[in-house]
């Protein structure tokens, strides 16, 4: 694989989980519209949901979903987060959690957020960064940062969101009243599967520059 074929492939892995990390925030209309028209280089794996998105005016019933299935009114369906799934009980910020904002502050992603550490839309972001960051690395001929990224990367889906991410998008799926979510499940579950895979079969190793 040459530079150029290596450096797309990472772009297209990037803007992928950046993409999947919008989507499990509250949706509003600037969601739908850059649904149906992305800017970005997301893979083909995102061409379901683009030619199934919602119209706008179908925003209040896909805001509801959200709400029954990630936050309640009691107790939700498919809580967001990675320590109810590793606790094994309904609880957030949990060792699992201290682990994760860790992880964030070791790799130098400093940034104030709403949400705990281990949403879903949170650490999908974190491979969005940390992909960034690999190609910011590769770009300027630093082979080692970024096979250090990559490694990260790895270890972030093994030990963190790849644990949890097919529980937790199985009950999305089971459960979800609009094709929507179910889609996005589906995607969220394959996509993430489908790159961990990617990252074990390339380890450590990238093309020289």
């Amino acid at each position: 694989m040459d530079m150029n074929e290596y450096l797309s492939q990472n772009e297209i892995r990037r803007d992928s989980y950046k993409q999947l990390s919008e989507c499990y925030y509250l949706p509003d209309e600037a969601l739908l519209k850059h649904l149906k028209n992305p800017d970005t280089s997301i893979g083909p794996i995102f061409t379901h949901i683009m030619t199934n998105v919602p119209d706008i005016g179908e925003l209040d019933q896909l805001k509801l979903e959200y709400t029954k299935l990630f936050i309640g009114p009691f107790e939700s369906i498919a809580p967001p987060y990675e320590s109810v799934y590793f606790e094994k009980r309904r609880i957030v910020m949990a060792d699992s959690t201290m682990e994760v904002q860790s992880l964030y502050r070791e790799n130098g992603l400093n940034v104030d957020i709403k949400e705990a550490p281990d949403h879903i839309a949170i650490e999908l972001e974190f491979m969005y960064y940390l992909i960034f960051k690999q190609i910011e690395a590769m770009t300027a001929s630093d082979t080692e940062t970024a096979d250090a990224y990559l490694a990260t990367q790895h270890d972030f889906l093994r030990n963190h969101l790849g644990r949890w991410i097919t529980e937790f998008t199985g009950i999305i799926a089971q459960n979800a009243q609009t094709y929507f979510y179910k889609d996005l499940a589906n995607v969220t579950g394959s996509f993430v599967g489908k790159d961990m895979e990617y990252l074990r079969s390339r380890a450590i190793q990238s093309p020289s520059v």
